[in-house]
């Protein structure tokens, strides 16, 4: 029982208009994109996250590591906001058992504090090449090794930002 509807008349050069398929009135809109929806372009600091524990996920948590999670968590909830028991906390404590642990194996990894980051940011957003320049700040400034770690939190907010 399919019935065909009324097609408007058109040039054949022209492109087909929103008007042309489906009945409205008045004014029709300009973009195919709902309103927001490009504001959250590119890739989140949560996936960043998640990326950085695929990366070098079997890489024990150092001060260089958890800082930069932190100041990541931060720049995500887009203020001078910490929260007591997000990523940044947990990976402070993963530090500190760390700093107790003899052996790599018994370590706490980057993966296990970084796995599914986004699903645990309260509030997340595209990362920016400022967001990428305070975590590189963080990590830097924790760090006792002149760069930061490859594939490391700050490596892989910078590739996101780009």
């Amino acid at each position: 029982m399919n019935q065909r509807q009324p097609i408007r008349p058109q040039a054949a050069d022209q492109a087909v208009d929103y008007g042309d398929v489906f009945g409205v009135t008045g004014a029709t809109p300009s973009s195919p994109t709902p309103t927001g929806a490009g504001d959250q372009s590119g890739i989140t600091i949560g996936e960043a996250l998640e990326a950085t524990a695929i990366s070098v996920g079997d890489k024990p948590v150092d001060r260089g590591d958890a800082a930069a999670i932190r100041a990541a968590e931060t720049r995500a909830a887009g203020g001078n906001v910490t929260q007591r028991s997000g990523l940044g906390a947990k990976a402070h404590a993963a530090v500190n058992f760390n700093d107790r642990v003899a052996y790599d194996y018994n370590k706490i990894t980057i993966s296990d504090v970084l796995s599914d980051a986004s699903a645990k940011l309260p509030h997340d957003k595209a990362v920016t090449s400022e967001d990428a320049d305070g975590v590189r700040g963080a990590e830097l400034s924790n760090n006792t090794e002149a760069m930061p770690t490859p594939g490391g939190v700050a490596d892989t907010m910078a590739t996101a930002a780009r």
